[in-house]
């Protein structure tokens, strides 16, 4: 892969992430106030609760498959598998243990099997309580990349 072609796809992965992020920022201050376990709350209230955990998991994906993929195209670091991946997330100090994006990643999966909602509420918690780990996990990659980009 040519080296202009891989910093472009790290560029509009960036992008992607940051607008990604902008909406689960958006979805997370929707249902700032519902209870852990979704008790009490409306259709409207639980459909914000799917957007906000639908919109986690995308973002995480995207952080996964797109930007630190592509990180690492950039970096010139060999293709690999997911644990590859995290591994050297948890090397350049973006997480500090692999283990947090695996996590993360698990639970995406399960948010995108989760048809009929019976783990909403154990899903809903899980992604407003990692939000903010997720958060710094995007900031340390956003500025690794960008001072990577300089280059």
């Amino acid at each position: 892969m040519k080296p202009d072609f891989a910093r472009k796809l790290l560029e509009d992965a960036l992008v992607e992430l940051a607008n990604a992020r902008r909406h689960l920022n958006y979805s997370f201050q929707q249902v700032a106030g519902l209870s852990a376990n979704l008790e009490g709350a409306t259709e409207r209230q639980l459909e914000s609760a799917e957007a906000f955990t639908g919109r986690f998991a995308r973002s995480v994906d995207l952080l996964v498959n797109k930007v630190l993929r592509s990180l690492d195209r950039v970096e010139m670091q060999p293709e690999g598998s997911l644990l590859d991946v995290v591994n050297r997330a948890e090397k350049r100090g973006f997480v500090s243990r692999a283990q947090e994006l695996r996590e993360m990643k698990d639970v995406r999966n399960v948010i995108a099997h989760d048809y009929a909602g019976a783990k909403a509420a154990e899903i809903f918690n899980y992604c407003r309580e990692q939000k903010p780990v997720f958060d710094a996990i995007g900031d340390a990659v956003a500025a690794h990349a960008a001072k990577t980009l300089k280059k």
